[in-house]
């Protein structure tokens, strides 16, 4: 990590963050996936369809969570354009010509232009911004 990184804080758009609402959608695709995987293993297994109570279970499940998922990826959509006409992003996997900010403080962790952040380097930051909170 640079030691001169300017320790500075912005006022990011309230709300969950993009970072976060993306995530969330990648995580009820996750399920949707093993959902319809089991479902098809128990009616091939079983040589059933709706008739087996699994079966409805796991559908259901895999109706709301691509429902659910689809939502967060909507949302999070909006909130990365809200994001960048801010002149920011939560992202910590693109967008470098945005200022990389930490969703819930407010810290900038990259400037803008500047290269993206290894994980190392970033959590070096995080680390060096919540040692300047407790010394302050």
């Amino acid at each position: 990590m640079d030691d001169t990184f300017p320790l500075r804080t912005r006022k990011t758009v309230s709300g969950l963050s993009m970072w976060r609402l993306m995530w969330a959608g990648r995580a009820c695709s996750a399920v949707t996936g093993v959902a319809t995987a089991s479902a098809c293993v128990v009616m091939l297994v079983t040589d059933s369809t709706f008739d087996n109570p699994w079966v409805v279970a796991l559908c259901g499940i895999l109706a709301a969570s691509a429902g659910v998922g689809f939502l967060f990826l909507r949302v999070g959509d909006k909130r990365k354009d809200a994001e960048f006409a801010e002149g920011y992003t939560t992202s910590r996997v693109g967008y470098p010509n945005l200022e990389q900010v930490d969703e819930s403080t407010g810290f900038i962790v990259r400037a803008a232009g500047e290269p993206l952040l290894t994980r190392q380097e970033h959590r070096a930051r995080m680390l060096a911004f919540r040692a300047s909170l407790v010394e302050s």
